[in-house]
């Protein structure tokens, strides 16, 4: 079984499993770093939705930093699994929600968790046509940040409904975009 390690807090070093094959890919260490170096103290605490969760790396690395709650939000059954397996390992079960469905389909919904979250990691496959639909219905109902893992090629725009986008960062192929709900955006 693949596997990529926590970089840092309560479970720093330990194994998350991944699936096997492509289809999924775990954000990279040097990502999730540069992610969670921004993020800093707001973390700690902070209830986390992970849209396209994979095997809910990011999740486990905010879980790990602090988090008080993470929601994974993942399509692929097999993923999912993995997430809860994952979950019972950590010892972070009732930490951890996971929702089996369509992310779009699931923002459709509007459930309660989006706008209640600080947190929304959004790493779409990248040339996944829907991401700005995502990003729309996010914009509509925003948590308090929402940040897209995305191809560096692609441009995010200022303003997506009530979201603003407030920093972006570049390593290799993948831009981290920060776009914060228009009310908080003292907080960044």
């Amino acid at each position: 079984m693949p596997e990529t390690r926590i970089t840092a807090g309560d479970f720093r070093g330990r194994l998350v499993e991944t699936p096997r094959g492509t289809a999924i890919r775990p954000t990279r260490s040097m990502i999730r770093q540069a992610l969670f170096n921004v993020l800093g103290e707001r973390v700690v605490d902070a209830r986390v939705v992970d849209m396209f969760a994979g095997a809910g790396t990011v999740g486990f690395e905010a879980l790990s930093r602090g988090a008080r709650a993470v929601v994974f939000v993942e399509s692929d059954r097999g993923a999912g699994s993995l997430i809860t397996s994952n979950a019972r390992r950590f010892g972070c079960l009732e930490r951890c929600r996971l929702i089996h469905a369509d992310a779009a389909r699931w923002l459709r919904t509007e459930p309660a968790e989006v706008p209640a979250a600080d947190i929304c990691y959004v790493d779409a496959p990248y040339r996944d046509p829907d991401i700005d639909t995502i990003l729309e219905l996010l914009g509509d109902r925003p948590p308090r940040l929402v940040v897209c893992e995305h191809h560096r090629a692609r441009r995010l725009p200022e303003r997506i409904g009530k979201l603003e986008r407030v920093r972006e960062i570049t390593h290799g192929l993948s831009t981290l975009t920060f776009l914060q709900r228009t009310n908080d955006r003292h907080e960044q």
